[in-house]
């Protein structure tokens, strides 16, 4: 892509929960080779790799109780990585027409990822109800493809509007799209957060959603958990992104003005902004020293190429 990706995670257990069931993850796809002897000038068991050929990034939030919600949304991402590696030809580009297959391809990940769960669930039986949203972003510039379960997030923010590209699967919201009540009604409604759609131990619940959307440069990619969307409306989020700060204090802002709002709820937000600055070498420098830090205290995991 022109320009970079400055993208940034950050998750918190909020002031109520005791536990974080929430996940995040940021990973570049890329091809490797693996050099087992040769007679080349490279030692054995050294691994090439090329450059990236794709962006992705995952949020996801853990249902069940008993800590059966942090394991199956850690059990999510592991399998949807685990989909990518063994299973799915992922380095995919727009132009070789078969957009569709790849879709599809994004969709048996999340069913692959069910079934990992419904085994794990029926190994202990204390954790039979666990299940878990989740919400990826695959990104090839300039397109960026979803898919999703759930009422974890994804928007867009472009020009200071921020747009909702996913539409949550949510009992209130399904009854509000079949003109039960209006829209404006949801937020109030006792089933806005009961779970039309996850991932978990019931195959019939998982209605995965699959959406593509263009991107351009300084456009700002949101993926969260619906604490933010609990305590922040969409115009309080909009204020925030359009500072334009860099991504990693982006997240951090987000979740501080999460917690003062009240921190009811786990929260977590990946922010990626994609922009043509060029840091200098001495705030790059920092900002790794800083990423090491915070990554063995949060797991963040910042992604500038």
């Amino acid at each position: 892509m022109p320009g970079r990706m400055d993208c940034w995670g950050e998750s918190h257990a909020g002031l109520v929960r005791e536990k974080n069931e929430d996940q995040f993850l940021i990973a570049d796809l890329k091809k490797s080779v693996v050099i087992h002897h040769t007679s080349l000038s490279y030692n054995d068991e050294t691994e090439l790799l090329g450059g990236s050929q794709a962006k992705l990034m995952l949020v996801a939030d853990g249902v069940g109780g008993n800590a059966a919600g942090e394991r199956a949304s850690s059990l999510a991402l592991k399998g949807v990585m685990q989909y990518l590696l063994n299973a799915m030809h992922w380095i995919f580009r727009p132009e070789d027409d078969r957009e569709t297959t790849f879709m599809e391809d994004l969709k048996s990940a999340l069913a692959f990822t069910q079934e990992k769960i419904q085994h794990a669930a029926e190994a202990v039986p204390s954790q039979q109800g666990m299940g878990t949203t989740i919400t990826m972003a695959y990104l090839v510039w300039p397109h960026v493809y979803l898919v999703h379960a759930g009422d974890s997030r994804a928007y867009l923010h472009r020009n200071g509007e921020l747009v909702r590209l996913t539409h949550d699967q949510t009992y209130a919201q399904a009854l509000a799209d079949a003109g039960v009540f209006e829209p404006e009604q949801i937020e109030k409604s006792p089933l806005n957060h009961v779970l039309s759609s996850l991932l978990g131990c019931d195959a019939s619940q998982l209605d995965a959603q699959v959406y593509n959307s263009a991107l351009a440069m300084n456009d700002t990619l949101l993926l969260c958990t619906d604490g933010l969307t609990r305590h922040l409306s969409e115009a309080q989020i909009a204020e925030i992104l359009t500072a334009r700060q860099c991504a990693q204090t982006s997240c951090r802002q987000l979740i501080d003005t999460t917690n003062e709002a009240g921190g009811r709820d786990n929260t977590t937000v990946v922010v990626a902004r994609f922009t043509d600055d060029v840091p200098n070498n001495e705030a790059r420098e920092a900002a790794y020293e800083t990423q090491n830090a915070r990554h063995q205290v949060n797991n963040g995991i910042p992604v500038v190429p």
